[in-house]
């Protein structure tokens, strides 16, 4: 009787054009035990007193009729409410078509791939595919997709719509197929039964294909009329994800609503909005203003001025991007061993970690691979690079670096004053930083240039000079298969940005990826993190944090689930926030 109650009433709820105030909330409403979900009884404590004060006429406290709404919606989970979130361009909106933008990203919230990678628990986390399995020798990956998922235009997701994309992206030789090159043929032995067969062993398949970039799902019966990919304008992405496609205002915004049919978790917010704001300043502002719900990517300065303040708060999201120091290791005089070695001491990570980035950051003494996400496969045997400036200018001049004629500045093996160039693509912390690198360097006696360039003319740059800052999202350092980027020609066929190439190395890589054991995988890596201690092809900085400021009065469970990678649009954050404040018109 009680469940019966609650659903007339609920339905009464949800129907009911409501007009009543923005209400700044601690908590959702009917949420007595905060745990962010109204159960049955919780709502059934909000409906009485209300019918016993609007009929009754009893002066008992109890929600208004918009929070008894929201309640009811959070209850029945049915999405509620819209979610307005500041993008920096239209690059941001998606445009053209999904393979257009590559892979399988998380932000596009209207796509899947197949799984996702969840590295701050070493796992692997269900997407589209609701299960999967790996044969022993990690030949034949089979994914088994749910009976229940719909595209968006309500088509029945199978096998097949796999098959084709795997079949369709190669045929037409787009860029991502770089990232299934290993596979050899892809079979559908039933409707939800999907099977990719490797051309050889190869254990991080997942990996592959879950992130940087991944590969998304897409329809068959849409994209096998589409006869030039590379410049088709899709009218409607049509996804399988939670969130569906619904207009788009030029290059101002972009607008989806939630997927109520969707296979897995349905949303608890109705909307979100991807709005152009360019400038952080005027993002901040609508914050404050309460015209967006969230901004992400701030500094610790901004951080710090927004702590504190009424219906907004501040969190951050743990190592969610690794700084280095690279070399181009071909490029005088980065292409002297010695130097680079004596290098590794004269980076000062506290500093830049307290003063670039204001403790949102943690020193990285690994070699590349970061702990945090990384777990065991970091070599823990590898001394880290201890920060020693004596010791730094010790092992300079053994390779070969002294100041001869006694000027302050250091002559290199060639006879001539030590002028290093470091190159910039962006004037944001890595500027920061090479200041305090700069500072700090004239205390050996070298003079260091800091050149920026256009980030258009970046990769066209990079090899003609000796040193540059590489920056990386984590999932890019959780992995023994992470540390391939060190491998001759693999950039995509070409050298590396270190130009760094060791034949053992090489070897290494090779036998890492032919193993579907993982425990040769770890001490396979745990080699070839070894030599890149020895080698040094680039000095860690350190991890830094990603900090996000939302309102709070708005919506919660931003800080509950750590997204993909950074960026606050994304399919596991906007799946888990619900709001705690009732819309004036609904």
């Amino acid at each position: 009787m009680k469940n019966r109650f609650i659903s007339i009433i609920s339905w009464v709820l949800l129907v009911s054009v409501i007009f009543a105030p923005v209400v700044s909330a601690a908590g959702i409403p009917g949420d007595l035990d905060g745990d962010d979900v109204v159960s049955d009884d919780e709502l059934t404590d909000a409906i009485i007193p209300y019918m016993e004060v609007k009929y009754l006429g009893s002066e008992s406290d109890c929600l208004d009729l918009g929070e008894l709404s929201l309640a009811a919606h959070n209850c029945m989970h049915i999405p509620y409410g819209t979610v307005i979130i500041p993008v920096s361009s239209p690059g941001n909106l998606l445009q053209g078509n999904i393979l257009n933008k590559g892979g399988a990203p998380t932000a596009s919230l209207m796509y899947e791939g197949l799984i996702t990678r969840n590295s701050y628990d070493g796992v692997y986390d269900n997407w589209l595919a609701e299960d999967w399995d790996v044969s022993a020798d990690a030949t034949v990956w089979t994914f088994t997709l749910p009976e229940d998922a719909t595209w968006h235009d309500g088509v029945p997701v199978t096998s097949e719509d796999v098959q084709f994309t795997h079949d369709y992206i190669k045929s037409n030789g787009l860029w991502i197929s770089s990232v299934l090159r290993s596979v050899d043929h892809v079979e559908c032995p039933d409707e939800h039964t999907v099977e990719y067969h490797l051309k050889e062993p190869y254990l991080m398949f997942k990996d592959a294909i879950s992130h940087c970039p991944g590969v998304c799902v897409i329809p068959k019966h849409i994209w096998q009329n589409v006869a030039d990919p590379n410049h088709w304008q899709d009218p409607d992405l049509i996804g399988c994800g939670p969130f569906a496609y619904e207009n788009r205002v030029s290059d101002q915004s972009l607008l989806m609503e939630a997927n109520q049919d969707y296979h897995g978790n349905v949303p608890y917010v109705d909307k979100v909005v991807l709005t152009v704001i360019k400038n952080m300043d005027s993002k901040i502002l609508a914050l404050k203003s309460g015209e967006v719900d969230v901004v992400g990517d701030l500094t610790a300065a901004t951080a710090e001025s927004l702590s504190g303040r009424e219906n907004i708060a501040v969190y951050s999201i743990p190592d969610t991007r690794g700084i280095e120091l690279s070399y181009n290791t071909q490029t005088y005089p980065a292409n002297i061993t010695g130097f680079r070695q004596a290098m590794r001491h004269a980076v000062d990570r506290d500093t830049i970690v307290s003063l670039v980035f204001g403790g949102y950051a943690s020193p990285a003494e690994t070699t590349f691979l970061m702990p945090s996400v990384a777990h065991g496969y970091v070599n823990p045997d590898i001394q880290p690079y201890d920060y020693d400036m004596e010791k730094a200018a010790t092992m300079l001049r053994a390779a070969g670096f002294d100041d001869i004629d006694n000027d302050d500045i250091l002559e290199g093996p060639d006879g001539t004053d030590l002028h290093l160039t470091l190159l910039l693509w962006s004037s944001g912390y890595n500027a920061k930083i090479a200041e305090v690198l700069k500072n700090d360097w004239k205390n050996l006696g070298i003079n260091l240039e800091i050149k920026q360039i256009d980030p258009n003319q970046w990769q066209k740059e990079v090899h003609n000079y000796p040193m540059f800052f590489s920056g990386m999202p984590y999932l890019m350092h959780d992995d023994p298969e992470d540390l391939t980027h060190f491998g001759s020609n693999e950039f995509f066929g070409k050298p590396n940005w270190y130009d760094y190439s060791n034949p053992q190395y090489d070897q290494l890589i090779s036998e890492l990826r032919s193993t579907a054991d993982d425990d040769e995988r770890r001490d396979t890596g745990y080699r070839m993190q070894e030599i890149l201690a020895e080698d040094v092809p680039c000095v860690p900085i350190c991890s830094i944090d990603s900090i996000v400021a939302y309102r709070s009065d708005r919506f919660t469970g931003w800080e509950s689930v750590n997204p993909m990678y950074w960026n606050v649009v994304d399919i596991k954050q906007l799946s888990n926030i619900k709001p705690v404040s009732p819309v004036s018109e609904e």
